[in-house]
């Protein structure tokens, strides 16, 4: 049953390539936009190209093939993301940061001095950094609670749930391309830290290539998405992932990785595709 359902599962064989593709043919018409659009052409061909194949071979290789599509998926996630630093600059080279900062403020009247200034704590910053941090374990976490239920279809009905959700959280950055503002926003203090922040922080935020990658707040969109199928699907754990996507939302605000504006957005386009979700695959609660 487990093998029938990966199958199934369109991740490697469609999803990445579709998008790869829709990027590669992107690069090419603007190519007088790009510093290198051979290159960036080539690199979302090839990443197209290689998902397809890792998705045909993981179908012809019967259990095993189970660990390489969920593996082969977190790869292609990451090094599609990773790839976007190519073309997210130039797509649209005007930043929207000061637009975002200016709404946050005129229309929210929100500053992170207002918002957090009050709460700024050692514990807290290294805490929400924790969490922060922690995100890309969401969907892994899921993957184990709907293994643990035997819940095939789930599992990989979720994975492209998941996958795709990524894909289009991704199209927001070549549309709004965003800097995070503690990237140039000169603040009245430093976040308090006992040291791990900028530990987690140096390692694991500053290494990203893709630095224009704000809008929609990802982080919103995808943990409070995933929150939602485990409460459709897999309800005990949603108690965990509940608290943890609402921690990670204060996260992206209090470490001043997001504006509130993305934040909004990422919750409105996890509704959004929540509702899309259900229309392309059928109503995720049902168990088959």
């Amino acid at each position: 049953m487990a093998t029938r359902s990966a199958e199934r599962a369109v991740s490697l064989t469609l999803l990445f390539p579709a998008f790869c593709g829709m990027v590669a043919a992107l690069a090419l018409l603007l190519h007088r936009a790009l510093p290198d659009p051979a290159r960036a052409a080539g690199v979302f061909a090839l990443l197209g190209l290689g998902s397809w194949a890792a998705g045909h071979l993981a179908r012809r290789s019967g259990p095993a093939g189970i660990a390489f599509l969920v593996g082969a998926s977190v790869a292609l996630l990451f090094s599609v993301y990773s790839a976007l630093s190519l073309v997210a600059a130039w797509f649209l080279p005007e930043d929207r940061e000061w637009t975002l900062l200016h709404w946050d403020r005129v229309w929210f009247g929100y500053t992170w001095e207002g918002a957090w200034g009050g709460l700024a704590h050692p514990l807290v910053t290294d805490l929400l950094q924790a969490v922060y941090t922690s995100f890309y374990a969401f969907p892994l976490l899921l993957g184990v609670a709907l293994a643990r239920r035997r819940d095939w279809t789930g599992l990989f009905h979720g994975l492209d749930r998941v996958i795709l959700g990524f894909l289009l959280s991704y199209c927001g950055y070549l549309l709004v391309p965003t800097r995070s503002p503690y990237a140039f926003v000169d603040y009245a203090r430093e976040l308090p830290t006992w040291g791990l922040q900028p530990l987690l922080h140096g390692y694991l935020v500053e290494q990203s290539w893709t630095k224009r990658d704000c809008f929609p707040s990802g982080h919103t969109m995808m943990s409070f998405y995933v929150a939602w199928l485990a409460w459709q699907r897999a309800r005990p754990w949603a108690w965990v992932f509940v608290p943890w996507a609402l921690l990670t939302v204060a996260a992206t605000l209090y470490l001043r990785y997001h504006y509130l504006l993305d934040v909004l957005a990422g919750i409105l386009a996890c509704a959004a595709w929540a509702w899309a979700a259900d229309r392309i695959w059928g109503p995720w609660k049902r168990r088959t």
